[in-house]
């Protein structure tokens, strides 16, 4: 009868669905990028609002054109930053502005504005960026909330490390914490909106704090999803002569 109950127990205790096994990072990953990246094909509107010690002190607005994890343009359409655009495709990005003959090469970490750097509103594919690693299960305002590390797999990825908290139900993203490459905590982030699209669950607003200057604030309203066919020369680096 005992070394029934001791086969009985080894088995039970190799079984990962008994003992809690975490989920897996990647299939969690994967599903939490869905709320800002439901289409193969999309536009959508982002407006900026940074905030100084609780005042708002600037506005921004962008069109954000998105063909698969890829390829991004960005048209700027505040009245300050007309005739600038903002272009991503793989790990290179440059912006195009209306006094140069050229595209300036720019980098996913530089500030866009307030508190958003460029990579915040022009990569938001983290499972083509970054490897992810299951820490910890936590509670964020007595929700379950699985806690994974993200780690840069490409030179275009925006940070070097994240700290992403993720609905344990359905893997929403509830906030983030972004690490340089010298593990300096620089930005926080809370996902605080959700809309709902054609029957697709997306962000609504997105609030970014800097670690630095803890004064400063920046939110990103998501603005008119739409699904869209967008042409393959929208996104060709040679093309000046379109923005």
């Amino acid at each position: 009868m005992l070394p029934t109950l001791y086969l009985l127990l080894a088995t039970l205790l190799a079984d990962p669905r008994v003992i809690g096994a975490p989920p897996d990072p990647m299939a969690l990953l994967k599903r939490s990028d869905t709320v800002r990246n439901a289409w193969p094909s999309f536009v959508v509107k982002i407006k900026i609002s940074n905030f100084e010690a609780g005042k708002q002190d600037e506005e921004h607005v962008y069109q954000v054109s998105q063909k698969g994890a890829e390829r991004t343009y960005v048209e700027f359409l505040s009245p300050r930053e007309k005739g600038r655009h903002l272009l991503m495709v793989g790990d290179d990005m440059w912006i195009y502005l209306p006094d140069t003959s050229r595209p300036v090469r720019i980098t996913p970490l530089e500030r866009l504005t307030g508190n958003a750097s460029n990579g915040d509103v022009a990569r938001t594919n983290y499972s083509v960026d970054y490897e992810a690693a299951y820490l910890r299960g936590e509670q964020v305002d007595n929700v379950p909330c699985h806690v994974i590390e993200l780690s840069a797999r490409r030179k275009g990825s925006t940070y070097r490390k994240i700290h992403y908290w993720l609905r344990a139900n359905d893997a929403r993203p509830v906030k983030a914490d972004f690490f340089l490459a010298s593990g300096r905590l620089i930005k926080s982030a809370t996902f605080d909106q959700f809309q709902q699209v054609a029957g697709k669950t997306l962000l609504r607003r997105l609030s970014i704090y800097d670690r630095v200057r803890q004064t400063s604030q920046s939110v990103m309203d998501y603005l008119e999803y739409s699904p869209r066919e967008l042409p393959d020369r929208m996104f060709h680096q040679g093309r000046a002569e379109r923005f």
